[in-house]
């Protein structure tokens, strides 16, 4: 068996049943925070079940998956509208823009690193201030570095059937996204 469809498995379910849990917890505390989570969860959820859905029924790894991508983009999206609400950054859009991330669109790779470099920023610019919630903004620092670093690694891995450092850094992105919900609803609940 593939191990990327164990992979991008595992990143459904854990992403879908933290959807689930975020929307419950954003109804019971009346949070946006976690009703924006719950959303960057479902549409990472969603991009990553049409890849896994093409790569199921064609057989092979699509070469051009904007589908997917925009679903990733607007998860993005998400995690950034969680870090305004709160209250290296050009460094990452850099790299993000240059090791054209989304395929050889530029736009889409623009987007990307637009939205990274911006999350990353405000990310630092939480740690430093002093607010009790740097823990999260760390972890969402994590998440953006993690996220790059996996398009890095997918540049130099070619042999998708068995475990290797792509899934580590993959694996290791869909934890650190989950971590992001008791978090946010430790600062919900203060």
């Amino acid at each position: 068996m593939n191990f990327e469809l164990i992979d991008n498995s595992f990143q459904i379910t854990i992403l879908g049943f933290c959807t689930i849990a975020a929307l419950f917890l954003a109804l019971r505390y009346k949070s946006r925070s976690l009703l924006i989570l719950a959303l960057a969860y479902a549409c990472f959820c969603m991009g990553t079940t049409y890849y896994i859905l093409y790569l199921v029924i064609m057989g092979k790894v699509p070469q051009v998956f904007y589908v997917a991508e925009i679903s990733w983009l607007a998860a993005w999206l998400f995690y950034l509208s969680v870090q305004i609400l709160r209250s290296a950054a050009v460094l990452v859009a850099v790299v993000a823009f240059a090791d054209h991330a989304f395929g050889p669109s530029y736009f889409f790779s623009a987007l990307f690193a637009l939205v990274a470099g911006v999350n990353m920023y405000l990310s630092v610019f939480g740690m430093q201030s002093v607010q009790p919630y740097r823990s999260t903004d760390g972890l969402m620092a994590g998440c953006i570095v993690l996220q790059v670093l996996l398009y890095l690694v997918s540049d130099f891995i070619q042999d998708y059937t068995c475990f290797n450092l792509y899934f580590a850094v993959d694996i290791t992105l869909t934890l650190s996204m989950v971590a992001l919900l008791p978090f946010t609803l430790r600062e919900v609940g203060k």
